[in-house]
């Protein structure tokens, strides 16, 4: 910032001039063209027309007073654990902000977790979800990640109770009842789903779980026999300690824990049961206490300060077993999977609002006599800084629509737009899927954290505070971004797991498929020749660069692999956008990214038909990249 003195520091009074007006943002919905974009290209019309009066009332919902009330009051009255009572019993009780509580009731009613399973438009209705989950994801105190994980155990859930004939009526009768409250819109009936996988010897490694998992169907007197909805408690005992767990306020759990045998299951438990003292009393709603759970303590965190995250003892909790006995990593996959996503959004979704003030604050604020939009080198970096968020939310929503696909396999009746370059009934969709998940939620972390940190930058010394007006607070959403990028899996174990789908038993069908769909979009798509050369250049050398290689080499290249692989899928994305309708300011964007990674990880020769120069079209260019069609072009104060 010592570059730029100017607006470093916050206006005081007599300094009214730095700005024309308070900063505001706008219903993003309309002002933020990467998100029209993403909207446009894997939305077909029809379904655009019908979603959009719901995402542009959802987007001004979420920059409403009343919301960022509740995120402050979220932020300043943080989580705490109430130990004992007044009598000196254990009660572990855990106290929630009257904010966290509106904002996850909020969350609920809008369908955050339910579209997906109300599935009204099939193969879309994951895009619609994160449509919406995108606009939600900078404002939300971090109510998003308890959605996350209900989203993960609701499809679990869902797998199970598919399964017929191998469920017990018990077990039916649980996971449903389970199932229905987790994809209910209703506040005052739905619940959330913690996640339960993280202990102190293994971090990501679960092979060194040390939570044992003990069949005791039988009950002694003085055990609780059923949870709060007087459903009967499970035949499973889990006793152990689980170091990181989220969504502790959350009213079940999907859990990892070790078998007799020492293999790895996976466990559905209620968090709580209904107290045996209050029903030997003659109230007519039964109190209750913690399944067998014992919070040890909160935990303290640089970000995510509203979200209660805990470390748990496991004493005797109650549990059933989910799938087969040793088949837990299988079975909490289902989870990381979707989670994944949802971390991917997450991270698109609060770079966009960083931006979005960051645009706000540029339309107001004045240095040397002009405002930040009409300084070229202000919205030279601002436009640098959007291509890169364009390109990182394709990938997101390509992950997103792959998603979709390959839950509504069996639905035919819902063609694919044809710039996809994917049909619907193929195995590419699955393959591309269990690729790009990893890939995505690596690399969209990592960019969204650096974005984050220059949106903080673009506002001064605003930008450095810590205030209690959560519709600036980009110190915040950079706070909470940097746990995008370590849980469920830091960098390095998604270049591991990138590796191992690559090199694994299905890597060539994999690879190929990935090869497949770059020609189809290169080939069909794009129309300009030069940039089809490109993207089947850069594939026949990524191509060989994987195939050539070990699985250790590329493992400890994993960085390298992720960068040349989201760079491709990027690139193709932007491409197939641009081609789509010839859009002006698409084409730019498309050719920015390909001129400034391409010659870095291939050594290809720049672009020949543009340059990164300081014309006036080139700034104009920068101007709509960032704003769009919509602010007035420069007045004559921006001198080239």
């Amino acid at each position: 910032m010592a570059g730029d003195s100017s607006h470093t520091s916050p206006p005081s009074s007599g300094t009214s001039g730095f700005f024309q007006q308070t900063p505001r943002l706008t219903n993003s919905f309309y002002e933020d063209e990467s998100y029209k974009r993403v909207f446009s290209f894997y939305l077909p019309p029809s379904l655009q027309n019908t979603l959009a009066p719901d995402l542009s009332g959802f987007g001004t919902r979420v920059i409403d007073r009343r919301v960022f009330a509740h995120v402050a009051d979220a932020e300043r009255n943080t989580p705490y654990l109430k130990t004992w009572d007044s009598f000196g019993h254990r009660v572990d009780t855990l106290v929630t902000s009257e904010g966290w509580r509106s904002l996850s009731a909020m969350g609920i009613a809008e369908g955050i977790v339910a579209i997906p399973y109300e599935n009204q438009y099939g193969l879309y209705s994951r895009v619609y979800q994160f449509l919406k989950y995108h606009l939600w994801a900078g404002g939300n105190a971090i109510v998003t990640c308890p959605s996350a994980m209900t989203d993960g155990a609701a499809k679990m859930l869902a797998r199970q109770l598919a399964k017929g004939q191998s469920l017990s009526e018990m077990e039916r009768q649980v996971f449903d009842e389970a199932y229905r409250r987790l994809v209910s819109r209703d506040p005052e009936f739905a619940w959330t789903s913690g996640q339960w996988m993280t202990e102190r010897p293994g971090g990501s490694d679960v092979r060194n779980t040390e939570t044992q998992a003990t069949h005791s169907p039988a009950f002694t007197a003085d055990e609780s026999r059923h949870d709060t909805d007087g459903q009967p408690l499970g035949p499973w005992e889990i006793n152990g300690f689980k170091w990181f767990s989220s969504a502790t306020d959350s009213q079940m759990s999907v859990l990892l824990a070790k078998m007799p045998d020492g293999t790895l299951s996976a466990f559905y438990a209620p968090m709580r049961r209904q107290s045996l003292a209050s029903l030997s009393s003659d109230i007519s709603s039964p109190e209750t206490d913690l399944n067998g759970v014992q919070i040890h303590r909160l935990k303290s965190k640089l970000g995510t300060r509203a979200l209660p995250t805990a470390e748990l003892v496991l004493s005797k909790m109650r549990a059933y077993l989910i799938g087969s006995p040793g088949s837990g990593v299988k079975e909490i996959s289902t989870i990381l999977n979707i989670t994944r996503v949802h971390n991917t959004v997450s991270s698109v979704g609060g770079w966009g609002r960083g931006l979005a003030i960051s645009r706000a604050f540029a339309r107001v604020r004045t240095t040397s006599g002009r405002l930040l939009i009409e300084t070229p080198a202000h919205v030279r970096t601002m436009a640098h800084q959007h291509v890169e968020y364009r390109a990182m939310t394709h990938l997101a929503f390509f992950a997103v629509v792959l998603l979709g696909i390959t839950e509504n396999a069996s639905n035919a009746s819902a063609p694919l737009p044809s710039h996809l370059g994917i049909g619907s009934q193929s195995a590419v969709p699955a393959r591309l899927l269990r690729l790009v998940t990893p890939l995505a939620k690596a690399v969209t972390a990592r960019a969204a954290i650096a974005g984050l940190a220059e949106c903080m930058e673009s506002l001064g010394g605003v930008g450095y505070l810590e205030n209690e007006d959560p519709e600036l607070n980009i110190a915040r959403i950079y706070r909470d971004s940097n746990v995008l990028s370590i849980w469920e899996g830091t960098t390095n174990v998604m270049a591991d797991d990138v590796v191992r789908v690559l090199k694994g038993r299905d890597g060539s069908n994999v690879l190929n498929s990935l090869t497949e769909w770059v020609r189809t979009i290169a080939n069909q798509v794009v129309r300009d020749i030069s940039i089809t050369e490109i993207l089947l250049k850069a594939t026949d050398v990524l191509t060989a660069y994987i195939q050539s290689e070990s699985a250790e080499n590329l493992k400890l290249n994993g960085r390298i692999l992720l960068s040349r692989l989201g760079w491709l899928i990027c690139a193709t994305l932007l491409a197939a956008d641009a081609a789509r309708d010839g859009n002006e300011v698409a084409r730019e964007v498309s050719r920015r990214w390909m001129e400034r990674k391409e010659r870095a990880l291939y050594g290809f020769a720049v672009m020949e038909d543009g340059k990164d120069d300081v014309s006036k079209e080139s700034v104009e260019l920068d101007r709509r990249i960032v704003f769009g069609d919509s602010p007035p072009t420069f007045t004559g104060k921006a001198k080239i």
